[in-house]
């Protein structure tokens, strides 16, 4: 059938079910934003500015599947740049759209405004070519291929993928299939599936004492069930790594919590160091989430399970999807043991009265951990919040969204925005530091214009503590700017109704969680909190950090 290559795009994207794109207009990309504006499937979401745009459509993947940003050439793309490459290293599938120059002034390298004037027209590319799985300039001849490829590309490699758009291209014409294809993951190789399963299977018996260790590739393949149900047919433990905090519902029996190597539970890390049989989902060891390599398991008793591989004592058997893997596994144990997993026992305390002692991190995170609910999802930002998250027992059906590998401070918050429009019906709350915050704070405008009614904790102890903990206590460089916070939402959007409150004593804290749970408005609570508190994990990851970067000239040494 003909249709235009811009409403190719669109159609191909309501197909994967993005029913939002973010982003930022230009003149190379307004062609295309007319069409969306007239298109009822599709909805474009104007973000404050392109790295905003990049973050919210990593949001908006972490709770949809796959999400997507429209940028303009250069000064547009460049500045999403940083927010394409976290989507590449936390696995989300993000589709960066690009208009660019006329495909006319690109093939006789014309000199124009947001290039560097000299008629290149392949630096942009080759910069994306670093941080995506698949990069295409669109042609009328390759268009009807290359759209579809791409996106496919992102659905099945979980990556982010860059497409760049000629701005006179858009209403242009071309034939393509006239049924609609959706993105698919591809089969497995039934031979080499039988093989796999059966090693498996014999590895698994074989052990003593095996182990199930889980990243980020369960939650985004969507593996969890099978992961449990292989676990309580074998009676395996289970744990995950901090990048896949609540992957695995955290009153799963058999649950023994983060494994972050020797800063883990000390029956934990017992528990790997003894393993003769780790059953490896996509774990990937980074400094930040095995601290700082302190991991301790037998590099043989690994068995490394991928997405579309497994790789069991020097054996590869490619083209095996872990799904089908995991199901021929639990189809071949056809005798179950006797299931010898219990859940972890929850730790009790109880919370002190409210008063008007000043707030600090324990009381304060011990009261958020009675404040979530099942089903919440938090957005949680790297430092103070993060740790405290992570060391947390959280209820049935909490999706955590944080960005612990490639860190970048102020993602959070235009995240929030992605993560709302995926999952409307579920209750948000951002916990995001006041130095993270200042980074891209006018993105609070954007959720207010949306109508989006988030509750958030900003996190105010007076500038960048992980980093005074790291270097710099009392250096001005960890200094920023002291905001009056509380009343930021009338500034940003004077004509929508928010409740904001400061609080800095626990009694504060009570009345500001009782008023928010009543609110139908955007909830903004700033919480004061004493500079150098903060929880114990991020101490003692801090100096780890300290000790990696700086070796034997460490300025420490020096004071």
């Amino acid at each position: 059938m003909k249709i235009t290559i811009g409403s190719f795009i669109l159609q191909q994207l309501h197909a994967a079910k993005v029913a939002h794109i973010y982003g930022v207009p230009g003149d190379y990309n307004l062609a295309l934003l007319e069409m969306i504006e007239h298109d009822p499937q599709v909805n474009f979401i104007g973000n404050c500015n392109e790295l905003n745009a990049a973050y919210a459509a990593d949001g908006y993947a972490r709770l949809n599947g796959i999400g997507a940003l429209i940028v303009t050439y250069g000064v547009g793309d460049l500045a999403a740049l940083s927010g394409i490459a976290g989507a590449y290293a936390e696995s989300a599938a993000v589709i960066c759209i690009a208009g660019s120059p006329p495909l006319h002034a690109m093939k006789s390298h014309a000199l124009l405004h947001h290039t560097l004037a000299d008629g290149n027209f392949d630096n942009v590319m080759n910069c994306f070519k670093q941080f995506t799985v698949a990069q295409a300039l669109i042609t009328p001849e390759n268009a009807a291929t290359e759209i579809p490829r791409l996106i496919t590309c992102a659905w099945q490699q979980k990556k982010p993928v860059y497409l760049q758009l000629p701005a006179d291209l858009c209403d242009v014409e071309i034939d393509v299939p006239d049924k609609l294809s959706q993105p698919r993951l591809p089969s497995s190789d039934k031979n080499n599936l039988e093989l796999a399963a059966t090693a498996l299977l014999t590895r698994i018996n074989q052990s003593k004492q095996p182990v199930i260790l889980v990243d980020q590739m369960v939650e985004r393949y969507q593996l969890q069930q099978l992961v449990i149900e292989v676990a309580q047919k074998f009676a395996i433990p289970l744990a995950n790594m901090p990048t896949a905090k609540c992957v695995l519902p955290e009153n799963t029996p058999g649950w023994q919590g983060g494994y972050n190597g020797d800063l883990s539970r000390p029956e934990l890390f017992a528990l790997m160091a003894e393993s003769d049989c780790v059953l490896s989902f996509g774990v990937r060891l980074v400094d930040s989430t095995t601290g700082y390599f302190s991991q301790q398991f037998a590099t043989s008793a690994v068995v490394d399970i991928q997405p579309y591989s497994l790789k069991l004592e020097n054996i590869a058997y490619p083209a095996v999807t872990a799904a089908d893997l995991l199901q021929t596994l639990l189809d071949k144990a056809k005798n179950t043991l006797p299931t010898t997993l219990t859940p972890l026992p929850h730790s009790e305390y109880k919370l002190a009265t409210p008063d008007n002692s000043l707030l600090e991190h324990a009381n304060f995170w011990q009261r958020m951990n009675r404040f979530i609910q099942p089903d919440d999802v938090l957005v949680v930002e790297n430092g103070t919040s993060g740790a405290a998250i992570g060391a947390m027992r959280m209820p049935e059906g909490v999706t955590v969204v944080n960005q612990p590998i490639w860190g970048s401070i102020g993602y959070t918050l235009p995240a929030l925005l992605g993560a709302m429009m995926a999952s409307p019906e579920r209750r948000h709350l951002l916990f995001i530091g006041d130095g993270s915050f200042q980074l891209t704070a006018q993105e609070l405008s954007t959720l207010l214009r949306c109508g989006q009614k988030p509750i958030i904790f900003l996190i105010n102890n007076g500038g960048y503590t992980i980093e005074r903990y790291i270097l710099g206590e009392s250096s001005s460089y960890n200094d920023i700017s002291p905001w009056n916070y509380a009343k930021l939402a009338a500034v940003l959007n004077p004509q929508v109704e928010s409740f904001c409150v400061a609080v800095e004593t626990s009694q504060q804290l009570e009345l500001a969680l009782e008023q928010a749970s009543r609110q139908h408005s955007l909830v903004f609570i700033e919480v004061k909190l004493p500079a150098m508190d903060t929880p114990p994990a991020m101490i003692a990851f801090c100096n780890r950090c300290n000790n990696f970067n700086f070796g034997l000239h460490n300025p420490r040494r020096s004071v």
